[in-house]
């Protein structure tokens, strides 16, 4: 009996529920993370972003997202899938792991520092 096999993932998965900043075609939309990787991320989101969409991610590490470290990445839309609820599962692959940045508020928008 031939069993389908569940594809290798590149790197660890981490049940994380972190708010996270998404930028895409000039928008920014706040959203939460369900699980991270080194390499990606999977969003439950309101919003609904086309797949192959680019992306900037802006992971926060602390309850509070307007302060403090931050992961960052950027990187694609893989999939989306509705949900019954009306949400989104949003999949996204960043070209290279996470960095850490630090976060501040500058008006009108956000701006992230990357750590060098």
């Amino acid at each position: 009996m031939h069993s389908p096999q569940q594809p290798v993932r590149r790197s660890t998965r981490y049940p994380l529920q972190l708010p996270v900043t998404v930028r895409a075609a000039g928008r920014e939309m706040h959203t939460q993370s369900e699980n991270i990787s080194v390499h990606g991320v999977l969003l439950s989101s309101n919003f609904r972003i086309p797949e192959g969409s680019a992306v900037e991610l802006a992971v926060a590490m602390t309850i509070m997202p307007d302060a403090g470290i931050v992961l960052t990445g950027r990187g694609k839309v893989l999939r989306v899938k509705p949900r019954i609820s009306g949400d989104f599962a949003i999949a996204i692959e960043c070209k290279r792991p996470f960095g850490l940045a630090r976060r501040v508020r500058t008006p009108p928008s956000l701006t992230w520092h990357t750590e060098t």
